[in-house]
């Protein structure tokens, strides 16, 4: 959870709090006069401290009680337990698939529970897992359930702000924190009991043979006699003959409208982007999502008539399509269907979206029903008539215990130095054939993102968006240590909030004539610093270098692929963008504290004294971290002046454009 008191206007964060002292309400608000989330943070935890030092004065304590907390953790745990168990009755599962289910999410919930429902996990706790006799794969499960708990908002606000009602608990930061360790904690011991619960044996009617010889309640079915066999009945005489009046008729009850589930999706779109949730990338995976979800739920399938047979129809839809589908243009002109029927010619090892993918889709259609349902009592609300238990699907029973076969740092190959200094010595650096030429043998040498980028990635392991998107207005080549300031823009988002940082301009950059690259692009006027990576077709800037420069660069230097290349499910997979920030996390690792590390790639620290209280690391020592990756680039010889592209040229895709105008 974020701070409640936390707001960020403008260019500035703003502290805002309501309290009461000696009976008058007292609105506070200032503004933290900075930009900073850690120095924000840091101003608001003094000022809340400040705040019950004057609460407390007065005799009017916010804290917590142990009666009220324990209260919270026992409403908790039956109120989950209650679900737990009326999941495992409405399924056929056995009690074996049910105890592994319930142990993995009790192991999630028990880690949020002692560590708090923002807390990251790490390489430590899946150690601690594997010494406690874990199978990698099931702890890296657990691992995946606690960033899906987190993706989702572990702990509702409708239940916190109940139990704060319910119990007369004060919604301050640290009761609001505590109360959600707590329900966590009661999740926990909740899937500890109802594996408790499990029967001994399948069947479970034996144990209730004694009970129902002993019952003597009347029946509740009575055999009904044939028709046949009843009596004749006596004809009424005429006089006996009464008509009865007829009973007033009932007001027509309004018939309530149903919802598709398609139009809940973009209503549940529609307002999380006013809100600034969702980002384009985020939208389409919602999108794609619940398309999967309506197709096996037969099309145009209305929210009220879900049920558990259409999360199971879902699952059995996902491992019959092809593991890359919808890439033909066979599938996209029609859709589903046809990757269906493209799949029963393909690879069994082809065939089947994976578990992790499987999950995300199911994270979005559980956002999607949650936006619908809205609260309790809104009458405008939309829920299937029972509500749908993701759980088994989730674990992915069958196949999970065989996906995790590697780490995750093995799972994707880093660039090495000798490798990076084949894809560097491109003609684009050496001399072209021009400007639509810049993989042919020739003379001339222009400095635009084809230049600069494949330089930078390596010499920043930075992310291609970032480096990409830049404009002009983030970059400070007057100050004293040039740098970037890489922060959320109009034309592109970031990763996440760790993400906005300062990084200073790479000597290498400098020494090849970056900074006369940067007055140049100011003086013809451009906002961008690479307006040829702006494409009205594509999403993100990283899109548009991959397809654009990247691709076409590894092309040339590697024809083949590199040794690395390989086949994983229906597609050949090789070192990519991505390889170049294992390249700079390798060469700083031992070299450089941990904080400055974090820093310079957008990491959150790895404690919680470094995400909470560490101030940015300076650029004088950011620098010197990225010295080491001096050699990478040191071979590529300065090309003076500066040559920009043409003006004509200068946005994506103009020439293409001109011919098919033509």
């Amino acid at each position: 959870m974020g701070l409640r008191n936390l707001r960020l206007r403008g260019g500035s964060y703003h502290w805002r709090r309501k309290i009461t002292v000696a009976g008058t309400h007292v609105p506070l608000c200032f503004s933290l006069r900075t930009g900073n989330y850690k120095h924000a943070r840091c101003m608001a935890d003094r000022l809340n401290v400040a705040v019950e030092g004057v609460r407390m004065a007065y005799g009017q304590s916010t804290g917590m009680r142990p009666d009220q907390l324990k209260k919270v953790f026992s409403d908790a745990l039956r109120w989950q337990l209650q679900r737990i168990l009326e999941d495992q009755a409405g399924t056929t599962a056995p009690s074996d698939d049910h105890a592994s289910i319930n142990s993995l999410y009790a192991e999630a919930w028990g880690f949020l529970g002692r560590r708090g429902v923002g807390a990251q996990w790490t390489l430590d706790e899946h150690d601690r897992l594997i010494a406690a006799g874990w199978s990698p794969a099931h702890a890296k499960q657990v691992a995946d359930l606690v960033f899906e708990f987190q993706n989702n908002d572990p702990v509702s606000k409708a239940q916190i702000d109940s139990y704060t009602t319910a119990f007369g608990i004060m919604p301050t930061q640290d009761n609001v924190a505590r109360m959600g360790k707590t329900i966590c904690a009661a999740r926990a011991a909740a899937c500890r009991e109802a594996t408790a619960l499990l029967p001994d044996t399948e069947d479970e009617t034996a144990a209730w043979v004694d009970d129902a010889l002993a019952d003597d309640a009347p029946f509740a079915f009575e055999q009904i006699e044939p028709q046949g066999a009843r009596p004749a009945p006596t004809e009424p005489l005429a006089d006996d003959i009464v008509t009865p009046a007829p009973p007033p008729a009932p007001p027509p009850k309004p018939e309530r409208l149903k919802q598709r589930i398609v139009d809940a999706a973009e209503d549940c779109i529609a307002a999380y982007s006013k809100e600034g949730g969702w980002d384009t990338d985020s939208i389409k995976q919602v999108r794609t999502a619940i398309r999967l979800f309506d197709h096996a739920c037969g099309g145009d399938a209305f929210i009220e008539d879900l049920d558990q047979s259409h999360v199971r129809a879902f699952t059995t839809l996902c491992r019959a399509l092809p593991n890359r589908w919808g890439r033909t243009r066979e599938e996209q002109a029609g859709g589903i269907a046809a990757s269906l029927e493209r799949a029963k010619g393909m690879d069994p090892a082809q065939i089947g979206i994976s578990q992790v993918t499987i999950n995300k889709h199911l994270t979005w259609v559980a956002a999607v029903l949650a936006h619908a349902a809205g609260e309790e009592d809104d009458p405008k609300a939309h829920r299937p008539a029972k509500p749908l238990s993701f759980k088994v699907a989730r674990a992915g029973l069958g196949k999970s215990d065989r996906k995790q076969r590697k780490r995750d740092r093995d799972k994707r190959a880093n660039w090495t130095k000798q490798e990076v200094a084949t894809l560097l010595s491109a003609p684009i650096w050496t001399g072209c054939a021009g400007i639509g030429g810049r993989f042919k043998p020739g003379t001339e040498i222009f400095h635009d993102a084809w230049y600069w980028l494949p330089l930078m990635l390596p010499l920043y392991g930075g992310r291609s968006s970032e480096l990409a998107g830049l404009g002009l207005a983030e970059v400070f080549e007057q100050e004293p240590i040039p740098y970037f300031l890489v922060q959320y823009t109009e034309d592109r988002s970031l990763k996440n909030i760790q993400s906005i940082r300062r990084l200073p301009i790479h000597p290498e950059l400098i020494r090849l004539g970056f900074i006369d690259y940067v007055k140049a692009m100011r003086a013809a006027g451009s906002m961008m610093l690479f307006p040829e990576m702006q494409s009205p077709n594509s999403t993100t800037f990283a899109g548009t270098f991959y397809k654009s420069v990247f691709r076409p660069l590894r092309d040339w230097a590697f024809p083949e692929g590199t040794s690395w290349r390989h086949r994983v499910g229906g597609a050949w997979k090789d070192k990519d963008v991505h390889s170049f920030r294992g390249l700079a996390t390798t060469t700083m690792k031992g070299r450089v504290p941990s904080e400055v590390r974090c820093d310079i790639f957008g990491h959150e620290g790895e404690t919680e004294t470094a995400r909470t209280y560490d101030e940015e690391a300076e650029l004088s020592l950011k620098l010197d971290a990225l010295k080491l990756l001096t050699p990478v680039t040191a071979h590529i010889p300065a090309t003076l002046p500066i040559r920009l592209r043409p003006p004509e040229r200068r946005q994506h895709r103009t020439r293409a454009a001109k011919v098919r105008l033509k």
